[in-house]
């Protein structure tokens, strides 16, 4: 059976690779854009970045097609989504996101449409032109296109505020010198929060996650922003669930000299795309899908994205090499296992737990 699904897969391959294939592509392509004209496109981001803003007025200009964008963290766009769907309201063309809320609880609650129907162009059809395709989508649905992973690190440390804690090594988070030093951003859902704490629920377990909470009594924020500033500023030492955005810019600008990320704390991060359910406008979400996972579109995200982030310029296409600066930021693909894949339905299992960790802590 699987033999045979193999062999069509393969033939489908063909055909879309073959002149005629491209010739209906091509055809199929120009119709598309005919579509569009006059549409626009209604997306939805997580904007801590200028690469979005930056890449959006690429793409507009190039194809005339208007551009309305909202700006929204995952944890609060999700509930917004899910409730607009239930009250039949479809609002959102596209969703472009680190995509744990998307692949873990959006795409199981069915809203999204597949993905694969928008893609046209055969450079981004084909899977050739990907590396690892077995990591191009976050669900099994295949509603949750990943263009690019990074090793991300949600747990910082601020070195003057240690008070001789040696943090070499997970246990070490269990040193009474830390109690009341750690903060950590609310890991009741998919967020910077419970990525922060799947490494340690990875390593050593839940009981141990568990008892490290009550131990330290960590206090806990809402607002990532809050997070920052506790570290930054307050006197904290550890801090769980920070946008690491924000210390990139940090050090840009000349501060947080002693803080630093969590070396032994690594996860796995991926940024993608999903077709809202129903979706308003679906011909300029194809021009724009098609254009920004071409090799143009994501050679132009890469440049961008690497002028205001200290990680994540890099691209799962294998003709856009990762920026210079972020060469290493690729996860090795050899030994996937070391990371917890958090963006993904890969990493759904320790997330979830780490959800209802926080939660039985906390009491929620």
């Amino acid at each position: 059976m699987m033999h045979r699904i193999m062999l069509a897969l393969a033939a489908i391959l063909v055909v879309a690779s073959s002149p005629a294939g491209a010739q209906d592509a091509q055809a199929q392509w120009k119709q598309t854009l005919e579509k569009a004209k006059g549409q626009t496109l209604v997306i939805l981001h997580q904007g801590i970045t200028q690469a979005f803003d930056a890449t959006l007025q690429e793409f507009s200009k190039k194809y005339g097609i208007k551009v309305d964008a909202t700006y929204n963290r995952p944890s609060q766009a999700l509930p917004r989504i899910r409730t607009e769907q239930q009250n039949g309201q479809y609002l959102w063309d596209v969703w472009w996101a680190i995509t744990a809320n998307m692949a873990q609880v959006a795409a199981p609650a069915g809203m999204f449409q597949p993905f694969e129907p928008f893609l046209i162009l055969p450079e981004v059809k084909d899977p050739a032109n990907w590396r690892h395709p077995d990591y191009l989508y976050g669900d099994s649905g295949r509603t949750v296109f990943t263009y690019s992973h990074e090793v991300s690190y949600s747990a910082y440390v601020n070195e003057d505020n240690l008070g001789g804690v040696k943090l070499d090594k997970v246990d070490a988070l269990m040193d009474p010198k830390l109690k009341g030093k750690i903060v950590a951003r609310d890991a009741s859902v998919p967020n910077a929060g419970s990525f922060a704490l799947s490494p340690i629920y990875k390593a050593k377990g839940g009981d141990f996650l568990l008892n490290m909470l009550k131990a330290q009594n960590p206090r806990v924020y809402e607002n990532p922003e809050q997070l920052d500033t506790a570290i930054m500023r307050g006197g904290a030492a550890i801090a769980l669930g920070v946008q690491s955005g924000s210390f990139a810019q940090c050090k840009l600008d000349g501060g947080c000299k002693k803080i630093e990320h969590i070396e032994f704390l690594p996860t796995a991060v991926s940024r993608g795309f999903g077709v809202l359910k129903n979706a308003p406008h679906p011909e300029a979400a194809k021009v724009f899908l098609n254009w920004v996972l071409s090799k143009e579109g994501q050679a132009f995200l890469v440049n961008e994205w690497v002028k205001d982030n200290a990680t994540g310029a890099v691209s799962m296409r294998k003709d856009v090499e990762p920026h210079p600066k972020h060469a290493d930021n690729m996860p090795d693909f050899t030994n996937p296992e070391k990371y917890v894949w958090v963006s993904s339905q890969k990493g759904e299992d320790e997330v979830k737990a780490v959800n209802k960790i926080f939660k039985e802590w906390t009491g929620k």
